[in-house]
């Protein structure tokens, strides 16, 4: 009966165009699904923990436009799992999760890693289900569908030969209302004069650049919809995040037109710009549509995206002058730029994304991870196509860009890649460095090296536990890569980083390269994207050009 179920799973993984299984075994059924995925065509990739697995999944989900799938065991594997899970929930990655579990003729006598897993994946995932002794081929492909149903993400199957298998829906509470007409989108547009739109995690290329070919409307992008305009191009004017570094513009529209935007992408902090905001996307916000107060004048659902931009393009109407999006994004990366400390000591961040960004070729695809030096990262990386740039964005956790790497380099192999990690992040993915060398994939991963968490430290207070809560003592991570499998560099200055990344570049395989950065530009760093972050360390209540303060808690 298990070798029947897991027959089942591969089939319906095969269905849905899925070409990479990742996990970590545990024995029993879990191997006979990875068997069954093998002979179904699929290629197995072992990680060494399943929070790494459940990451290139999540990364590989994004980058194929398909459904990702992992395998765990039972109880500890499934905790393992569960960071991972949430990463894709709140990134809107379809996912399959697929674990073991002590069955339930057994329940009664066995306590050993019995954990109740609907419990546990219910509140990060769309649904946690049982495939038993009654499940169908159409019951996995329920799963997949409600995977991807808006908003995608990831729904947990529990295999289990002994119950009878759970009803799956492909559709959820996510998507009770009903498709709306772009009336109300249409109506705001035709009375603005300077509209701007932020493209979020739920825009497409095809879509968006139809709609403001050719004029002078100005498009932000949040972090997980880098490249769905070019940034090369007329229409780019950099990241928003909700914080300050798109405030010029915002304060000046008058009209905040949210393409596929999802409140979970943007910081914490209040929404103060003044113009009217609509939304237009596949998936309703629900109570997130709260973030944007009584600027939201309305939010419109749709089944096809592209098909109601093409319905609006004629309505879009611009009296920004020419160059105005171009000029803005100058003008923060030039923001970007001008964080350094007087006396820099190291390599400055700015100067490791540039060096590598400057030597890499297009369309290489960078990883980065949560952490301080994402600040230069992100903005730094220009992109002109989508999935150029992979990060954590709704639950920004650390320990995303190696398996994130790892996905990357499997999906797109014709590619290649760059991992921007701090130590923090790289630490809690250290292991991973040996799937790189394992899988000899085409990966540099740079790891921006300043022995803390940064951005933690920025915003630590008085009586916050001081440097033992955020600093760490020198690790030679050169060391550990070259231990791992992964030739290795270590670069002290930027001439020994230019000549470690030519190296790199110059062959195939991965590599590390151990950068000593200086954090002392951090603060600066921070106050010109988010506002508010003082070089004293604790956040500020005010913001510069009048935009809004971070007034987040402490984060990654």
């Amino acid at each position: 009966m298990s070798a029947r179920i897991a027959e089942l799973v591969a089939a319906g993984l095969r269905h849905a165009e899925v070409e990479v299984l990742f996990g970590l075994p545990g024995g029993g059924s879990n191997l006979d699904v990875i068997g069954a995925a093998e002979a179904e065509g699929l290629r197995f990739v072992l990680a060494h923990s399943e929070c790494a697995a459940v990451l290139m999944a999540a990364a590989a989900a994004e980058l194929a436009g398909r459904p990702g799938a992992c395998i765990v065991t039972r109880g500890p594997g499934a905790a393992s799992a569960v960071n991972g899970v949430a990463h894709a929930r709140l990134d809107r990655q379809p996912l399959l999760l697929i674990s073991d579990c002590v069955p339930a003729a057994d329940r009664g006598r066995v306590a050993h890693q019995r954990l109740d897993h609907a419990a546990l994946f219910g509140p990060v995932t769309k649904g946690s289900f049982v495939l038993g002794s009654t499940s169908t081929a159409a019951d996995v492909r329920a799963a997949v569908a409600l995977s991807r149903s808006g908003p995608p993400g990831p729904v947990h199957l529990d295999l289990d030969p002994t119950a009878p298998g759970s009803p799956i829906a492909a559709g959820n509470d996510d998507d009770a209302r009903a498709p709306a007409d772009v009336d109300a989108v249409r109506d705001a547009l035709q009375t603005a004069h300077r509209p701007v739109v932020i493209a979020g995690v739920g825009a497409t290329a095809h879509g968006l650049r139809g709609l403001v070919a050719g004029s002078t409307v100005p498009v932000f992008t949040t972090y997980k919809a880098k490249g769905v305009v070019p940034e090369s191009g007329p229409n780019a004017a950099g990241i928003a995040t909700g914080a300050s570094i798109e405030a010029p513009l915002l304060l000046a529209a008058d009209l905040v037109v949210g393409v596929g935007l999802d409140p979970v992408e943007l910081i914490p902090a209040a929404w103060t710009y003044p113009a009217p905001v609509v939304l237009l996307g596949t998936w309703p916000t629900a109570a997130d549509g709260a973030y944007f107060g009584d600027c939201l004048l309305a939010e419109v659902v749709v089944p096809d995206l592209d098909a109601a931009l093409r319905q609006l393009a004629p309505d879009l109407r611009s009296d920004w002058p020419d160059g105005t999006a171009p000029d803005a994004r100058h003008a923060a990366l030039a923001r970007v730029l001008a964080a350094v400390p007087s006396e820099p000591v190291g390599v400055l961040p700015q100067a490791v994304v540039a060096a590598a960004r400057t030597l890499t070729p297009p369309g290489t695809v960078a990883t980065v991870d949560a952490g301080a030096h994402m600040l230069a990262a992100v903005p730094m990386w220009e992109v002109d196509e989508p999935g150029e740039l992979l990060i954590s964005s709704g639950l920004a956790t650390m320990g995303f860009a190696v398996p994130g790497a790892v996905a990357a380099a499997l999906v797109r192999p014709d590619r290649r890649v760059v991992c921007c990690t701090g130590d923090g992040g790289l630490g809690m993915a250290l292991a991973e460095l040996e799937t790189l060398a394992r899988l000899w994939l085409d990966v540099i991963v740079v790891v921006f090296d300043d022995r803390a968490l940064s951005l933690i430290a920025i915003k630590q207070g008085d009586h916050q536990g001081g440097e033992s809560a955020v600093r760490y003592r020198t690790v030679d991570f050169a060391g550990v890569a070259e231990s791992l499998g992964v030739p290795a560099f270590r670069a002290d200055n930027a001439d020994e980083l230019h000549d470690a990344l030519t190296k790199a570049l110059a062959r195939r395989g991965p590599c590390l390269i151990d950068v000593a950065v200086d954090p002392a530009g951090y603060p600066a760093l921070l106050d010109a994207i988010r506002g508010g972050a003082p070089a004293g360390g604790a956040p500020a209540g005010g913001a510069p050009e009048g935009g809004p303060s971070d007034g987040a808690p402490p984060e990654r």
